[in-house]
């Protein structure tokens, strides 16, 4: 809306205060309206109560209609006249009229402007008539006021705009920034500042800090200080007590209009930034539930089951006893849309974790319906499989909860699988385990195997027991320098940890067939319902996979290589006796890179097994070979 002082700009309207101060002090009063009115007559009791921020056009004291003249000055009539005129002007100041205009006169009584500054309202002259100057006054204000309310509502939609947009709540404090051509600040209920645009001058903060801590505990709701040179003006948003603070500063004070927009504005930055902070506690309501479910499958992966029901129960849900474990594969930066879906899918009875090692992959472990894979979540996932490009899904067989570990390898492979089939969804295809096979003196090789590993006994409380040594072995066998995510160790903390294996059991873990041995023998650790006491037997591994039964498992594992592509199966012979590294395979066989990878993966959809990620099939392929050929695969050798 207009201000007085833009008013007596605009040279059409000869529009002048009766006294030049008063320019200063009562320039940006807003004018909605103007209103032709006449003194009030003695005894009667006039309303003002309909007057604020109306400009009031009243003719000169005694001066009748009809009297014009600019060129004499007009009557004001007796001293009681120019008393009651004082007296009327104490009222409208307290209805809050925007200023008196005089009409017909080029100047006042000095009691009478000594009235108006005593009751603060500002006096105007113009020398027409009254009616004559509400003609030119009244469609100059209606303009002016239309003028306002397409920019005011320009200035609603841009901040609408703005506060909708990601990073609204910075956008909007920088456009509001610009907009007063100062700083702008939001400072918490706890007094630190959680945005600022620019930054603000570093005594503000300092000397505005009493004011900010009363707006703050609600005190008041606005503080205007003088911050010589500058100007700052601090208000409450939201409701809360304590609440957040806006601190504005500029270099001049804050004009009426300004006032305006920035109350206009402290709604929407308080709708956003509330709506941020609710945003913010679920972020880490989710991510504690995460962590809460990635600790569960941890501890299900280690076999601790009474430890993962607790804190499942914790949680307020249930792990199923008898469960089928799926791999979701989701293209990249799309997890937590899969897991929502995944959630819809299950009705919330499936446990749904994200990988720590693999940050494209979901692990599902949902209750099992039936033997085979064919119950409504089975072809919920099928169908996502189908309709999303990069998606994939692995299912694993039908497992006891103590046996999660295994269901999320047979997943790992399915998925292997998925990729190389249409459908993009696969279930495992299982085969006898060689620790079946290994018969009684299976446990006691493997105790004989990690015994040193197994009675460590740290020198300090603070350095890694037997058991976390153990884990961390197992959990490297399975994901290599993944293990570190899987751990929430440092991979330094890894390195370190498996240098120190190495001395304890007295080998070289960087040699593939030391690995399988080691792998074998934890899997047969896990298997065992206790410990056998008292010394175990000398008994070697060659002697325990020297069986009619341990070769048979061993054909079935490579004969389908030889059946399908017997090149493939000379392909992995190379691969193993490379250390599964691709690029020794590659030269050893005169291939390139990329062709023995394609071989590799050729292999892995023949097997149904994953090779070259991990968890990987590779120590039963490495164990099948040795089994199939004596020592045909070498130890490690150097590599250059």
């Amino acid at each position: 809306m207009p201000t007085l002082g833009a008013l007596t700009r605009r040279p059409e309207l000869d529009l002048r205060f009766a006294e030049s101060a008063d320019a200063a002090r009562y320039g940006d009063r807003p004018v909605e309206a103007v209103v032709e009115g006449a003194w009030a007559a003695e005894g009667e009791s006039a309303r003002v109560d309909a007057m604020r921020n109306v400009l009031l056009l009243l003719p000169a004291a005694n001066a009748s209609p009809a009297a014009h003249d600019p060129s004499q000055a007009p009557a004001w009539g007796t001293a009681d006249d120019v008393r009651r005129a004082g007296a009327r002007l104490g009222e409208l100041a307290r209805g809050g009229v925007a200023g008196v205009v005089i009409a017909g006169c080029a100047g006042v009584p000095e009691e009478l402007a000594a009235a108006a500054r005593r009751s603060g309202v500002p006096l105007l002259t113009v020398p027409d008539g009254a009616s004559q100057a509400w003609t030119r006054l009244f469609p100059v204000i209606r303009r002016e006021e239309q003028r306002e309310r397409r920019r005011y509502a320009d200035e609603v939609k841009t901040m609408q705009r703005l506060v909708l947009e990601p990073d609204g709540l910075r956008r909007l404090l920088r456009w509001l920034a610009r907009q007063i051509s100062g700083s702008v600040a939001l400072v918490g209920p706890g007094g630190t500042v959680l945005y600022a645009y620019p930054d603000l001058p570093e005594d503000v903060l300092t000397r505005a800090r009493p004011d900010i801590e009363r707006v703050v505990a609600k005190q008041t709701w606005s503080a205007a200080i003088d911050l010589a040179p500058r100007v700052a003006h601090i208000m409450s948003i939201g409701g809360e007590e304590p609440s957040a603070v806006l601190v504005l500063v500029r270099d001049e004070a804050f004009p009426a209009p300004l006032r305006g927009l920035v109350a206009d504005a402290a709604g929407l930055v308080w709708l956003r930034w509330r709506v941020e902070e609710l945003r913010a506690r679920g972020r880490q309501v989710d991510q504690a539930v995460a962590h809460s479910r990635e600790a569960t499958l941890h501890l299900l992966m280690l076999g601790n089951i009474q430890g993962a029901r607790r804190v499942t129960r914790a949680l307020g849900a249930r792990l199923p006893e008898i469960t089928r474990v799926y791999i979701v594969e989701c293209p990249a930066g799309q997890r937590p849309d899969y897991e929502r879906t995944c959630a819809d899918m299950t009705g919330g009875r499936a446990w749904i974790v994200r990988c720590p090692v693999y940050t494209r992959h979901l692990i599902v472990l949902a209750p099992a319906e039936s033997e085979e894979a064919d119950g409504p979540l089975d072809q919920a996932l099928r169908s996502l499989a189908e309709t999303r490009p990069g998606c994939y899904v692995g299912a694993g067989r039908v497992v006891a909860l103590h046996d999660t570990a295994a269901g999320y390898e047979q997943a790992f492979h399915a998925l292997a699988v998925a990729r190389g089939t249409p459908a993009r969804c696969a279930t495992f295809s299982i085969r006898e385990d060689i620790t079946a096979l290994l018969g009684p003196g299976g446990l006691p090789w493997a105790l004989r195997k990690l015994r040193r590993l197994l009675e460590y006994r740290p020198e300090r409380r603070q350095d890694p027991d037997a058991d976390e040594l153990t884990a961390t072995l197992a959990s490297w066998l399975a994901f290599y320098n993944g293990a570190a995510k899987q751990m929430k160790i440092h991979r330094n903390t890894l390195s370190a940890r498996l240098r120190h294996i190495e001395g304890l059991l007295g080998c070289d873990l960087g040699d593939l067939r030391t690995q399988a041995e080691i792998q074998l023998a934890l899997r047969l650790l896990e298997q065992a319902a206790r410990h056998t006491s008292g010394e175990p037997e000398a008994v070697a591994l060659d002697v325990l996979i020297d069986t009619p039964q341990a070769r048979y498992w061993a054909e079935a594992h490579l004969s389908p290589l030889r059946d399908a592509e017997p090149q493939l199966l000379e392909t992995l012979r190379a691969w193993l006796n490379s250390n599964a590294r691709l690029d020794v395979t590659a030269e050893v066989l005169a291939l390139s890179v990329p062709a023995a990878r394609k071989r590799m993966l050729r292999v892995e959809a023949i097997l149904a097994r994953s090779l070259l990620n991990a968890p990987s099939a590779r120590y039963d392929l490495i164990l099948a070979v040795r089994i199939l050929d004596g020592r045909a695969v070498p130890r490690r050798r150097e590599i250059a």
